[in-house]
């Protein structure tokens, strides 16, 4: 479901946001501010179907914020791909043939 769908007609989207990579902590503030924002338009959803899409949408953030925690609690201050050397390859300069 798209941001568009979980907000209100008459919520805006954010033009403030960028795509760039996240750490752990900045994803997991990411995902409790929209928790909120989600459960905030729950309150207020009129329809049936509307409380539905908010509840499938609130389930979807809640799991991704669970693996978040559960990602950074096992590896404390670890920046996980970001880190990623790629392996060397065979005949690179300096490197001794097998």
């Amino acid at each position: 479901m798209g941001d568009e769908q979980a907000r209100g007609d008459d919520d805006s989207i954010r033009d403030g946001d960028d795509h760039d990579l996240l750490t752990f902590s900045e994803s997991a503030i990411r995902l409790r501010d929209e928790i909120a924002l989600t459960e905030a338009a729950l309150r207020d959803a009129a329809t049936a179907e509307r409380r539905a899409a908010l509840r499938a949408r609130l389930g979807a953030l809640t799991d991704a914020l669970d693996r978040n925690t559960r990602q950074t609690d096992a590896n404390p201050g670890e920046k996980g791909f970001l880190d990623y050397a790629p392996p060397r390859r065979a005949g690179a300069e300096g490197e001794e043939p097998s």
